[in-house]
């Protein structure tokens, strides 16, 4: 029997990953996670055979715990399972060491067979998957940096304008009607997620990346 450890930041998407696998044969005991941390502390507590891992978390990225899973505990097995098909993430997701790729519209027979063919060594990727990275190999335009930068939410963004606009975090605070505490949490979100140092780098990065622009 193989147990699981679900990671999404969604509930609602554990709780359909637990309706589709908990009948399932040979699935074992359904496990569940919403951050990274908690994903690293889950495996460390044993029992888990396999992790089903989301890209995008709260606290750390997808890449990391990947990482992070297969240089402290090895035999885990870990398939990556999220909406981004983009080439760049998934050749990170595989230098991350993950053993399969799918993506969030995947069916209950696919996601079984990826479940098998993994516990058995090999590795899988959905053909939706294969295709991107083909279509990515055959690009003459190398990925783009930004391609690997976790997507930003609203807030986040509003946050970094108004750090760009030079708003001091009390300005920002009283013109988004949230306390000073709550914009240092978005900054350093932001900090993290662009990989930088200071305010100053956040400004770089955001004009490298074209990460003011409105959607």
């Amino acid at each position: 029997m193989t147990d699981i450890l679900l990671v999404d930041d969604h509930q609602i998407i554990i709780d359909g990953l637990k309706t589709l696998l908990e009948e399932a044969p040979g699935i074992g005991e359904l496990k569940e996670a919403l951050t990274g941390e908690a994903t690293l502390e889950q495996v460390a507590a044993g029992s888990v055979d396999l992790v089903l891992l989301d890209i995008n978390l709260p606290d750390m990225s997808g890449f990391e715990v990947c990482a992070a899973l297969k240089k402290q505990h090895p035999s885990i097995k870990v398939i990556a399972l999220t909406m981004h098909g983009n080439a760049g993430y998934i050749n990170k997701m595989i230098k991350a060491g993950a053993d399969g790729y799918l993506l969030k519209n995947t069916g209950k027979d696919e996601l079984l067979k990826a479940v098998e063919a993994v516990m058995k060594g090999e590795r899988y990727f959905s053909q939706q998957v294969m295709e991107s990275l083909v279509t990515g190999m055959q690009e003459v335009k190398k990925p783009k940096t930004s391609d690997f930068i976790q997507k930003l939410t609203r807030r986040e963004q509003e946050v970094l304008q108004l750090i760009v606009d030079e708003y001091t975090t009390d300005e920002i605070a009283e013109k988004l009607f949230v306390s000073s505490t709550t914009v240092i949490s978005h900054r350093k979100s932001l900090l993290r997620k662009l990989n930088v140092k200071n305010v100053a780098g956040l400004v770089r990065k955001a004009f490298e990346f074209g990460l003011l622009e409105k959607d």
